[in-house]
């Protein structure tokens, strides 16, 4: 599939996987003020399809902290050994399901599906042509209307293939199959009161096995975005940059009723990077790449490089503790 600058996604039930999608931190791996900003994701990482779990939210823009006259550091609290960064890892990669009307149908089952009572919002992975979208017989494509969000622009475009991969206009809940959600999300915004970040964004995700009766699920995409960031804090100027992506690459997640399932096979790699500049300081820089493994055991394989340093760990799916050696 095409692999633009873009960020991944979440099917369905955004809510409630971000609201259980991080594993808790056991120890920080640097000290740097740039670490810090590896804990959340950039913020178009809330409007786009991906693993990392992304708020858009202008209150979520990163900022460093500890910056007063008389400080010589702050923001020492990068992720740790013992969680995934860039806000946590999505609930459907790991396959697990939260609580509700989607539990018992598999991860990603509301991916592109618009169900009575789903609420509306702009940033839904959901399709109903009350959106304003068309189908383009040219592309094959369904796209909608551009959105605005917390000053971020949206746009939005899905593929229906149902199983024998012939192309439909809308999602149907007995026959629909596949289908592939591209979105890109672009704009500057104000918070923290003079703080000023440009954020760029796209995720390019399709799920495979929605159709009725299917009994798994297959998972592939790309994502990748960016923040730039400039203001003062705590009476100093400064700037920070962050770049965040991830790709999911044959995740395969088979389906058992009633209760929540893992992933048996592929992989996902997901990495970020983030500068912090202080006024008339040296620029602090830090990096971190996760590869995650799936291979049909019930414990991922998961490598983690933080600046460097290299560590190989385990986590028991689909909401085992992550943990490293």
């Amino acid at each position: 599939m095409p692999s633009p600058l873009r960020i991944l996604f979440i099917a369905g039930a955004g809510a409630v996987m971000a609201a259980c999608a991080t594993d808790n931190a056991t120890s920080p791996v640097a000290s740097s003020r740039a670490a810090a900003a590896l804990v959340s994701a950039p913020l178009s990482f809330g409007a786009t399809n991906s693993s990392f779990v992304g708020n858009s939210a202008p209150t979520n823009a990163f900022v460093p902290t500890g910056m007063a006259a008389g400080e010589s550091s702050g923001d020492h609290g990068g992720p740790g050994w013992g969680e995934f960064m860039g806000g946590g890892i999505g609930e459907a990669f790991v396959g697990g399901l939260g609580f509700g009307p989607g539990i018992g149908r598999g991860p990603f089952e509301n991916f592109g599906r618009r169900e009575a009572g789903d609420s509306d919002s702009e940033e839904s992975d959901s399709f109903d042509h009350s959106d304003n979208c068309a189908f383009s017989a040219t592309a094959n494509r369904v796209d909608c209307a551009t959105i605005t969000r917390d000053g971020l622009t949206i746009n939005r475009s899905f593929s229906f293939l149902d199983k024998s991969d012939a192309v439909q206009q809308a999602f149907d809940t007995a026959t629909t199959n596949t289908v592939n959600i591209k979105k890109s999300v672009s704009g500057t915004i104000t918070h923290h009161q003079t703080v000023t970040s440009t954020v760029n964004g796209s995720s390019d995700l399709t799920v495979a096995g929605l159709a009725s009766g299917s009994t798994q699920r297959t998972v592939n995409g790309t994502s990748a975005g960016t923040e730039s960031t400039t203001g003062t804090r705590d009476s100093v100027a400064f700037t920070a940059s962050r770049s965040a992506g991830d790709t999911t690459t044959g995740l395969v997640i088979p389906i058992q009723n009633d209760h929540p399932t893992f992933p048996t096979a592929g992989t996902i790699v997901r990495s970020m990077t983030a500068t912090v500049t202080l006024s008339g300081q040296t620029p602090s820089t830090s990096s971190r790449r996760e590869v995650i493994t799936f291979d049909g055991s019930a414990t991922a394989k998961v490598v983690i490089t933080h600046d460097g340093v290299t560590k190989n760990c385990t986590k028991p799916l689909p909401h085992g503790q992550l943990t490293c050696a």
